[in-house]
């Protein structure tokens, strides 16, 4: 190694760097397939919590319950550069955020079953870390 690469490497040693990748996830995913569980006017709201599991949250209206489902999820990539023995500069930050979720939504008639349902599923739009 010569002397001008051996001063480089040296520059490029006291330069440190951080890279941090994080997820985190709200909620749980979904037992099964809603669009194979659920029949509008013909699937039980027992045969819902059984085979989709609990919801995150029930709401209670005049014409029947609707159960809410969620699934979020957000992962982080940072990677930062900085000196550290004499300026302790950050010379350069990156930071990539993406927040995505699945979503279904199950109206139930005062009988309790199934009169409608949305599912969007926007989990699988996360792009790989």
């Amino acid at each position: 190694m010569t002397r001008a690469s051996s001063v480089a490497f040296l520059a490029l040693c006291l330069l440190v760097s951080a890279c941090t990748i994080g997820r985190w996830y709200v909620g749980s995913p979904l037992l099964e397939d809603p669009h194979r569980v659920l029949v509008v006017g013909h699937t039980p709201k027992a045969e819902v919590l059984a085979r989709l599991g609990p919801p995150n949250r029930i709401l209670r209206h005049k014409s029947g319950d609707v159960f809410v489902y969620h699934h979020d999820q957000r992962n982080t990539s940072e990677l930062e550069i900085t000196e550290p023995v004499v300026t302790r500069l950050t010379l350069f930050q990156w930071e990539k955020v993406q927040d995505k979720s699945d979503r279904l939504m199950v109206f139930f008639d005062t009988a309790g079953v199934v009169s409608a349902y949305g599912f969007r599923q926007g989990r699988e739009e996360l792009e790989p870390l």
